[in-house]
């Protein structure tokens, strides 16, 4: 009888050591994080931000005299002074452009949209946030986070979350060397690295690094500089957190696929497309040249805090490329760009794929 008393009160115990810890060995795993990245191309709205180079991307209605010589001023291609002064971004082509977004991150994690996710290319905190009130409201994403960048076009990057902040975002400038051509602004012409810390459901801190790297006109060596800086902010958040990831459009192109990834970033990153997706082209396909990228990647630092419980692991058969919506790409399997065809109908919504992909908790 005192053997069975005794065994019931430890069994009380455990239960009620259980219930203020919320955690024991019989707990299931924690639940995967979904993360996407995805270059959703131009998301601007239909005003002028000053101080920015937005006037493609303002209604036909408002483009006089004064804002036709802003884009002669500011366009560095004869084709892109012809798309500045003739495309007529207004509201309706505004509406179809974030209907379509929306319905791309919908389209996965039981149409809930990833846990993290990872954008680039949009204009200002108004438009994304408009994105996530108005067509994104069954994915109950937090407050959107995105912080004014030095980009002279006003592109940046931001965050959508289901996940609560632990602690202010912000940005990591990306110091490139000088060119020999005295007309390239290189500070204006790259994005800042957007960091924002969250709290994960089993407690462990997350730092997400959200990246657009310098464009392809860029020297590679400036890719270089930028994935050199990336480690520096990877390493300084690892000091405090236990997963860190970077993700977003690295312009890293098919030819220098061996010597940034494969040979500089993948010592110090598990990246997506080497660790999984083996069957994927890539993200983003150059017409010219005929050859698919991996433009676009996700990536978790090799280094962190210990956790207590649980690592979390990048799952290589989660990683895969966005693409089953059929408007995102061309009869060649292509992505299709946000345009207007000859009838005025829109095709398209981005010249990138979207990438996917789990990190799962494993005992630690």
């Amino acid at each position: 009888m005192q053997r069975q008393t005794s065994f019931v009160f430890w069994g009380c115990m455990a239960l009620l050591q259980a219930c203020v810890t919320g955690w024991s060995d019989s707990d299931a795993v924690p639940e995967p994080v979904t993360v996407m990245s995805w270059n959703v191309e131009n998301l601007f709205d239909t005003v002028h931000d000053e101080g920015k180079h937005d006037w493609t991307y303002l209604p036909l209605a408002m483009k006089d005299d004064k804002i036709k010589q802003a884009c002669k001023e500011t366009s560095i291609k004869e084709k892109y002074y012809k798309e500045c002064i003739s495309k007529d971004w207004n509201e309706t082509i505004l509406k179809e452009k974030l209907q379509r977004v929306a319905k791309v991150i919908l389209s996965q994690n039981n149409g809930r949209g990833a846990d993290l996710l990872f954008l680039c290319e949009i204009e200002n905190v108004r438009i994304l946030e408009r994105l996530r009130q108005e067509y994104l409201q069954v994915a109950q994403y937090q407050p959107a986070i995105l912080l004014e960048g030095s980009d002279e076009r006003g592109i940046d990057c931001a965050f959508l979350t289901r996940f609560s902040l632990d602690g202010p975002p912000s940005l990591h400038k990306v110091p490139l060397s000088k060119v020999t051509d005295p007309s390239y602004t290189v500070e204006k012409t790259t994005r800042d690295i957007l960091q924002a810390d969250f709290k994960l459901p089993s407690g462990d801190r997350l730092t997400a690094l959200a990246v657009h790297f310098p464009a392809g006109f860029h020297p590679t060596v400036h890719r270089r500089e930028a994935l050199d800086r990336l480690k520096q902010v990877a390493q300084e958040a690892a000091t405090q957190s236990q997963i860190v990831v970077a993700a977003g459009d690295f312009n890293i192109n098919e030819k220098e696929q061996e010597e940034l990834y494969d040979n500089t970033a993948a010592k110090d990153w598990f990246i997506s497309h080497r660790e999984g997706c083996k069957t994927c082209p890539g993200t983003y396909f150059y017409d010219l040249d005929k050859t698919w990228s991996f433009l676009d990647a996700i990536m978790v630092f090799k280094g962190g805090q210990p956790p207590e419980r649980h690592a979390w692991k990048m799952d290589p058969d989660s990683i895969r490329v966005v693409n089953e919506n059929y408007f995102q790409k061309k009869m060649t399997g292509h992505p299709l760009r946000f345009i207007l065809d000859e009838k005025g109908i829109p095709r398209g919504v981005s010249d990138h794929f979207p990438l996917l992909m789990q990190l799962k908790p494993q005992k630690h």
